[in-house]
């Protein structure tokens, strides 16, 4: 399949695909080993739409869990490591989980949460406990190769607009095969991931990487100069982050950010939370029009957009609607606002219309558009203001 983890281990196989810490695989290398754990799975029954939970930070074990899905067909849920017991546990039930993979320090409070669920696999990354498969034992010495014809169906969870967290379902992703594709040219640069890996937005990341040709930095704790250092250390071209994320940056000494390269930067993307205009306005500063806004939710993906370039024009706005995506502003009774006036802003876009929402909170109308729980204006123009949240 063009742009998948066989075809770059096929003609890149022994370039670095993946840093973490002093850690790095190569393609080939990356692919290997989840054709192994692909095995392993299957050995315990694990295939077709069966689903299996990770529980961990961002680190490289999650990728090869992540294609060993894909080659399974499986689908893929990633769980906030700071959930509660009995918050994992309602997940796993919700979820109808398979299997369950964990990267706790210590599982024991995670198998009082397991019992009676019908489990077919329990694993623990890091720390041995009874009642868990140590997760690198589960490999083999040897496993037939697969291949992945699309990225794992996922699971997340958001809060929405009331705090209750509701399931969102993303069907999975087909790709192309590489007999009809272009032939691909690897981007070769290399993407920092520091979204946490349970917010869809760090595994969109993720895929856009791999399929794209760039290997991919996870740093398993977020701190600010660690940050600074893996960019320059790793070369890193792409990085899409949270507000903290780059707020935490700006409050470092200025020598912090002198004294290290980051020439090696070719998009700057901020997102998943409302942005402040003085460190987007620092930001462009610093970066120059390297700098993007991305607005969206996880029902909906990227929602709007604003480039570097146009940021001065329309200081605070995110943005206008990306091509495919509609977006419309609403009062208490659903009925659209005109442009200027505060309300909760809806979108339509093909992830609203192809995922599969559930609990009391999910809001879609019968013309795809969904409930994002923001408060928000459009100008007359179409540039899009967040303004704050429903209640």
């Amino acid at each position: 399949m063009a742009r998948s983890l066989e075809y770059w281990s096929r003609v890149r196989g022994s370039e670095p695909a993946l840093f973490e810490g002093e850690t790095e695989l190569t393609y080939a290398d990356w692919n290997h080993y989840a054709d192994l754990l692909a095995d392993a799975f299957a050995d315990r029954g694990l295939g077709l739409d069966d689903v299996i939970a990770v529980r961990c930070r961002n680190r490289m074990e999650w990728a090869v869990i992540a294609l060993a899905c894909a080659k399974l067909d499986a689908r893929l849920v990633t769980l906030d490591a700071g959930l509660s017991a009995p918050d994992l546990r309602d997940r796993l039930i919700a979820a109808r989980a398979a299997a369950l993979i964990i990267g706790d320090a210590d599982p024991a409070d995670v198998a009082l949460a397991l019992e009676g669920l019908p489990l077919r696999l329990s694993a623990t990354l890091d720390t041995a406990a009874p009642g868990f498969f140590n997760f690198w034992d589960l490999f083999g010495p040897a496993a037939p190769p697969r291949f992945g014809r699309a990225q794992p169906s996922q699971l997340a969870w958001t809060a929405g607009s009331t705090g209750a967290a509701k399931a969102v379902t993303l069907p999975r992703r087909i790709t192309a095969p590489a007999s009809i594709s272009k032939v691909a040219i690897p981007d070769r640069g290399c993407s920092l991931i520091t979204v946490p890996l349970h917010r869809v937005w760090g595994p969109v990341q993720f895929w856009a990487a791999l399929g794209a040709g760039r290997a991919i930095a996870f740093l398993r704790k977020y701190a600010a100069a660690g940050a600074l250092q893996l960019i320059e250390r790793r070369r890193v071209s792409h990085w899409s982050a949270l507000p903290e994320s780059f707020d935490a940056i700006r409050r470092l000494p200025a020598d912090a950010i002198e004294t290290t390269d980051l020439t090696s930067l070719r998009e700057l993307v901020i997102g998943g939370g409302a942005v402040s205009w003085p460190l987007k306005a620092w930001l462009l500063e610093r970066f120059g029009a390297i700098v993007n806004e991305a607005y969206g939710s996880t029902e909906t993906g990227v929602i709007a957009l604003m480039p570097g370039e146009r940021a001065h024009t329309k200081p605070g706005s995110c943005g206008r609607a990306i091509k495919g995506a509609s977006i419309e502003v609403r009062d208490g009774e659903g009925r659209r606002l005109p442009a200027g006036t505060d309300g909760e802003i809806w979108a339509r876009t093909p992830r609203s219309l192809e995922c599969r929402l559930s609990g009391p909170n999910a809001r879609r109308d019968d013309n795809g558009f969904v409930a994002t729980g923001d408060i928000g204006r459009l100008d007359l123009d179409g540039f899009l203001y967040i303004t704050g949240r429903t209640q």
